[in-house]
């Protein structure tokens, strides 16, 4: 764990002194500080994971001609970055470094990251922590983005973790502050009708410099290259500061809900110019579930085209990039997959890891002189002969992150329900299974006889659709089996919008329990049964609890 407040300060400062010869007062080279802060006793042992794992398993559509050639950066486990090829072979990876949320690679083949133990680190090609950063102010939570600006700084997302306002935070290669911007500062000029029950006001989630752009060279300062496009959820809002004023000069919310990944379509790129938004559609997560890539001319708020389908949808989270040729790489984070898709919409690449991915990044094959290095891409197809059509995890399961606590039961971490009660509509998988833990929780029984029961129903969206019983179970603390798993069979319904009801009646007590029921293609219930989530280092599952609930994701 690193050291806290002045303390922390004064260790950093010191061997500086002693590696750079630097006084506390002169700026010391931030590069001083990293045989410190990189330390690997905390880690898991996902690197022995990671090397005897063939992730080229996990490409389910590759189509060569249609596709933009590259390499893919992705996170293993969410954490360990790693470089696939469009086969999802792996070609280099990191497996020292843990990452939180998404790694980026500089053209001269150093790596990005925010990492586990909340410092900015940079990485060369073969590992080595070339510069690392800590915020000056000990609680403050980096979070969700960090890039590597025009001028050579670095600027990071953060959080006051004290008043729960996020703030940018630009620092240059010798971790000197250049510039900080709050939010806070702007929200009743822009924002006065502002929803004000969340607790962080804004929660930013994306950076994106501009860069040159038609609407700047026809005299519209407001999109001036070196400002900044970010993402404010919990605004519904898109927006432009100025670098040189600090001011907010443009917005965009109409239509968005929950969104992510704003970023300006680059020069030279089809569609120039014009800005992409990852829309999630959070507000209508408890009825018709869907999200949207959107895509607006940004000096009239028109929408120029946008991407959705009933298969596609994650609450929160996910990305886009605009790649090269024009198409679309989709990140579905909380929906399990990243997928290209053309202009005309067609499914190019498909990437369906067994856990849930994070912030896919495409790189050119010439993008840095390591990559290049690596010579011609392997332009073979990939259609799996078991393919079947994916739907993104969220839209098979019944409840979202209000709607449940997480616990350690038997041995695995669970979704447990707060309220086993109610109907939501689902759109199930291909051949579905529906998966579903119930029982009695033995660390909370005291001796007391009681007894639960647990009802699971699955209904069809058509006129008189008739119900399924999942599960219809009465138990009781003197029955010798407490704890049940079931992988329930509902064949006939694949691919068809349903209403999944749950209803428990769990006594007094708080032992018995039921867990978020979730509908799985066969196929995928598989793999989950064997990529059960393996637990976290201390430090990376402390580290992961203080995020998610200084972002609001944890109450």
């Amino acid at each position: 764990m690193r050291p806290t407040g002045t303390l922390r300060w004064l260790a950093l400062a010191t061997l500086a002194i002693v590696l750079t010869g630097c006084a506390p007062d002169e700026p010391a080279p931030v590069i001083g500080f990293m045989a410190a802060v990189d330390d690997a006793t905390g880690l898991d042992d996902l690197e022995g994971e990671l090397a005897s794992t063939d992730p080229a398993e996990w490409v389910e559509t590759y189509r060569p001609r249609l596709s933009s050639p590259g390499y893919n950066l992705v996170l293993f486990r969410r954490r360990v970055p790693m470089l696939i090829d469009m086969q999802g072979r792996v070609v280099h990876s990191w497996p020292k470094v843990r990452a939180v949320g998404r790694a980026r690679l500089d053209p001269a083949g150093r790596l990005l990251v925010i990492g586990t133990d909340d410092m900015i680190k940079e990485y060369d090609w073969d590992g080595a922590l070339t510069w690392a950063y800590a915020l000056p102010r000990a609680d403050d939570l980096p979070h969700h983005d960090v890039i590597g600006l025009a001028n050579g700084n670095i600027l990071v997302l953060a959080q006051e973790t004290s008043s729960r306002s996020d703030y940018l935070h630009e620092v240059d290669r010798a971790g000197r502050l250049v510039w900080e911007w709050w939010p806070r500062d702007h929200l009743e000029e822009h924002f006065p009708d502002r929803d004000r029950h969340y607790p962080d006001p804004t929660h930013l989630n994306s950076l994106h410099e501009l860069g040159p752009n038609r609407w700047f060279d026809a005299g519209d300062v407001r999109f001036r290259p070196g400002n900044l496009l970010l993402s404010a959820r919990n605004l519904d809002t898109v927006f432009v500061v100025d670098r040189g004023s600090g001011e907010i000069v443009w917005t965009l919310s109409d239509g968005l809900d929950f969104q992510h990944e704003a970023l300006m379509v680059p020069r030279g790129v089809l569609g120039e110019g014009l800005v992409v938004v990852f829309n999630n559609g959070t507000h209508d997560r408890h009825a018709y579930r869907r999200s949207q890539i959107r895509v607006v001319d940004p000096t009239d708020g028109r929408l120029a085209w946008e991407y959705s389908d009933r298969t596609f949808y994650t609450s929160v989270a996910g990305s886009q990039q605009v790649l090269p040729n024009g198409n679309l790489l989709i990140t579905s984070s909380e929906g399990g997959r990243a997928f290209e898709i053309t202009p005309a919409r067609e499914k190019v690449w498909e990437w369906v890891p067994p856990y849930l991915p994070m912030r896919v990044m495409r790189y050119p094959p010439d993008h840095c002189p390591q990559l290049a290095a690596l010579g011609p891409l392997d332009p073979e197809p990939v259609r799996r002969r078991d393919r079947q059509p994916w739907v993104d995890v969220e839209l098979g399961q019944f409840a979202f992150r209000s709607d449940y606590r997480v616990e350690t039961l038997y041995g695995l971490v669970r979704e447990v329900l707060v309220e086993p009660s109610g109907c939501r509509r689902l759109l199930l998988p291909v051949d579905p299974v529906i998966q579903v833990a119930y029982g009695f929780d033995g660390a909370k029984l005291d001796g007391t006889e009681r007894s639960a029961h647990f009802r699971v129903t699955v209904r069809q969206l058509v006129p008189d659709g008739e119900p399924r019983t999942v599960v219809d179970e009465t138990i009781r603390t003197t029955d010798e089996t407490v704890f049940f798993d079931r992988y329930v069979a509902v064949s006939g319904l694949g691919l068809r919008e349903v209403e999944l009801c749950v209803a428990g009646e769990l006594g007094d007590g708080g032992a018995a329990f039921m867990t978020n029921p979730r509908a799985y293609s066969r196929k995928r219930a598989k793999l989950v049964r064997e990529w059960k989530d393996r637990a976290l280092s201390l430090r990376e599952a402390t580290h992961q609890e203080r995020q998610l609930q200084a972002i609001g994701y944890v109450q």
